[in-house]
């Protein structure tokens, strides 16, 4: 005996239902993940960002022109200006 067509229609709306739940499942979970390696990256950028800014102040103060500063270092003259001003708000 056979179940009616209204069964085997349940059964397959459940099974789509739950295999977008199990697509759902996976993605937040590389969302999470991409989201935990966002952050680190972001934590290693300050610290390294940190770095660079005391590399440029030792080089501003053994009188390294400031324009190979901002050569060597890959910042734009003005971001350089203000990092040895005191803001560094505007550092890439």
């Amino acid at each position: 005996m056979s179940d009616p067509a209204e069964v085997l229609q349940l059964r397959a709306s459940r099974a789509e239902v739950e295999g977008i739940k199990k697509e759902l499942e996976a993605a937040r979970t590389q969302q999470a993940e991409l989201e935990e390696k966002i952050n680190g990256l972001l934590a290693k950028q300050r610290e390294a960002r940190k770095k660079r800014r005391k590399a440029v102040l030792a080089a501003d103060a053994a009188g390294v022109p400031r324009l190979r500063i901002s050569k060597e270092v890959g910042m734009q003259r003005s971001n350089v200006y203000k990092l040895l001003e005191g803001d560094d708000s505007d550092e890439s």
